[in-house]
C-alpha cells in the first residue's frame, strides 16, 4: 500500500503532521475581537432579510394554509418539514467537538483544512502537503476539524427557522435556536468570531487567506433565520443582542485583521464571497457606509474578474471551470441584491470597459442550449445557473433568463432522480419563488 493510502486510513498519522507544523503558531495573534467597534446593533425587523422576499414568502405561506398553494409547492414544504423533523433529532453541533487543536490550543478557534490538499507521497513524512485542484481530500472532510460540524450546524438552523415560518410549530423555533446558543453564545462551547485557522495546510506555516470562504454560510444562511425566528419566544432579547455582538466581532475582524484585508484584494470567488459576507453583515447590522464600500468594491473587481467576452479567467483556470464560473456569480448576485435594499447598484453597473454582471452571465448560457462548453469542468451542472437566472429576472425583469431558468427546473422535474444539489434546487424554488416555475 502506498503512503498516500496508509495516510488516508490513519487518522493519527494526519493528527501528528498537522501538530508537528502548528505547533510553531501557538503564540500567534492578529487581532482582537474584543470590542465591537462602531458597528451599529440595530433590532432586526420582520423584513430585514438578506435573501428572502418578504411578500413573497408570506404569500406561499397563506397558499399553503389555504391548500391554494401548486402541487409542486405543497410536495416542497412537505420535503421542508421532514428534513426539518430530522434536524430535530440533531446533537447541536459545536466547534470544540473537533480532535485536532488549532495553533492557538484554543478549540473555540475554527480549524479547517483545505480541501484540495493533500499528502506528498514523495516526502518521508508526506509534508508539506502538495494541490490537487478539483480533487477532494476526503482526510479534510471529517470531524477530526470544524468545517464539516459548521455546515451542520448553519443547514440546521437554516432548515428549522424556513420550518418555523410556514408551520407556525414551536419546536422548530426552539431547536433552531439551541443550535444558534450552541455554536455561537454559549460560553462553553461557542466559535470565537474569526477563521484566522481556516483552510489550513499540513506543512505549510503560512496562515491562508482562502479560509475566509469558509464562513460565507454564515452571512449567507443565519442572518435571515434570525429574522425568521425573531416571532418565536425563543429568540430573546438576550440572544438578539448577543448574536448582534458577535456577527459585529466577526466583520470587524474580516475588515481589520490582516487575513480579512489580504482576502479584500483577491479578483477571484474568494474575493467575490468576501465581499458578499462584508455586504451582507453591514446592511443587518446597520453599517451604511461599509455597506457602500464593499458594493463599490466589487464594481470595481469586474474589470479583473471578467475578460471583454464575459468570461472568468480566474475562475476558467480551474478544473471545474463552469462551476467556478456559476460559483463567483452567485456571490456577485447576491451581493447586487444586498446592494439594491441599500438603494445602491451592481445589477445596472458597466466599467468604462464594458464588463457588468449581464456580460458574464451571458457568457454562461450557451450550454443551456446544448452548446459545448469550451473549457476544463469536471461534472458541468446546468442547474448551477439557476440562483443566479433567478436574481436575473427579479432585479431586471429578464425574460431571456426567465425561460432559460424555466427550462431549467422543468428539466429537474422531469428527471426520475435527482442529485442533493439538484433536488435543494429546484425545491428552493418551488417553496421560496414558485412564481419564477
Amino acid at each position: 500500500m502506498s503512503f498516500l493510502l496508509k495516510v488516508l486510513k490513519n487518522r493519527a498519522i494526519i493528527f501528528s503532521m498537522f501538530l508537528s507544523v502548528i505547533v510553531t503558531f501557538t503564540s500567534f495573534s492578529a487581532f482582537s475581537v474584543n470590542t465591537v467597534g462602531s458597528l451599529s446593533t440595530s433590532t432586526s425587523t420582520s423584513t430585514s432579510f438578506i435573501q428572502f422576499d418578504a411578500k413573497r414568502i408570506a404569500n406561499v405561506k397563506q397558499s399553503l394554509k389555504t391548500g391554494q398553494a401548486a402541487k409542486h409547492t405543497k410536495k416542497a414544504y412537505r420535503y421542508l418539514i421532514k428534513k426539518a423533523d430530522l434536524a430535530l433529532t440533531l446533537i447541536n453541533p459545536s466547534v470544540i467537538d473537533k480532535t485536532f487543536f488549532p495553533p492557538s490550543k484554543n478549540k473555540h478557534d475554527y480549524l479547517s483544512l483545505s480541501r484540495y490538499w493533500w499528502p506528498d507521497p514523495k516526502s518521508p513524512n508526506g509534508l508539506p502537503w502538495i494541490r490537487k485542484d478539483g480533487v477532494t481530500n476526503p482526510s479534510t472532510q471529517t470531524d477530526d476539524v470544524d468545517r464539516p460540524r459548521l455546515g451542520r450546524a448553519i443547514n440546521a438552523i437554516r432548515l428549522l427557522s424556513l420550518a418555523y415560518y410556514f408551520s407556525d410549530d414551536e419546536k422548530y423555533a426552539q431547536k433552531g435556536v439551541s443550535v444558534i446558543n450552541t455554536w455561537f453564545l454559549d460560553e462553553k462551547t461557542k466559535m470565537n468570531p474569526h477563521l484566522t485557522y481556516a483552510q489550513s495546510v499540513p506543512g505549510n506555516p503560512v496562515l491562508r487567506r482562502s479560509g475566509i470562504l469558509d464562513g460565507r454560510i454564515i452571512p449567507e444562511r443565519v442572518l435571515d433565520a434570525i429574522t425568521l425566528f425573531s416571532t418565536s419566544a425563543a429568540w430573546t432579547a438576550q440572544k438578539e443582542a448577543g448574536m448582534n455582538a458577535w456577527l459585529s466581532k466577526y466583520l470587524q475582524w474580516l475588515t481589520t485583521s490582516d487575513l480579512g484585508k489580504a482576502g479584500a484584494q483577491q479578483n477571484n470567488n474568494h474575493g467575490s464571497w468576501y465581499r458578499f459576507q462584508v455586504a451582507a453583515l453591514a446592511w443587518y447590522l446597520k453599517d451604511d457606509n461599509l455597506l457602500e464600500q464593499a458594493v463599490i468594491a466589487a464594481q470595481k473587481s469586474l474589470i479583473e474578474q471578467f475578460n471583454d467576452r464575459g468570461a472568468q479567467e480566474h475562475e476558467l483556470k480551474r478544473t471545474r471551470g463552469f462551476f467556478y464560473s456559476c460559483f463567483n456569480l452567485q456571490a456577485l448576485t447576491r451581493l447586487a441584491n444586498i446592494a439594491e435594499k441599500g438603494n445602491l447598484s451592481l445589477w445596472k453597473y458597466q466599467s468604462s470597459e464594458g464588463h457588468n454582471l449581464k456580460l458574464a452571465i451571458d457568457y454562461l448560457l450557451p450550454v443551456t442550449r446544448g452548446e459545448k462548453w469550451l473549457h476544463t469542468s469536471k461534472n458541468l451542472e446546468v442547474s448551477q445557473l439557476a440562483q443566479i437566472l433567478g436574481e436575473g429576472v427579479t432585479y431586471n425583469n429578464n425574460s431571456e433568463y426567465q425561460q432559460v431558468l424555466r427550462n431549467i427546473l422543468r428539466d429537474l422535474a422531469s428527471k426520475k432522480q435527482l442529485s442533493s444539489y439538484q433536488k435543494r434546487v429546484y425545491y428552493e424554488f418551488a417553496l421560496l419563488k414558485p412564481h419564477l416555475m
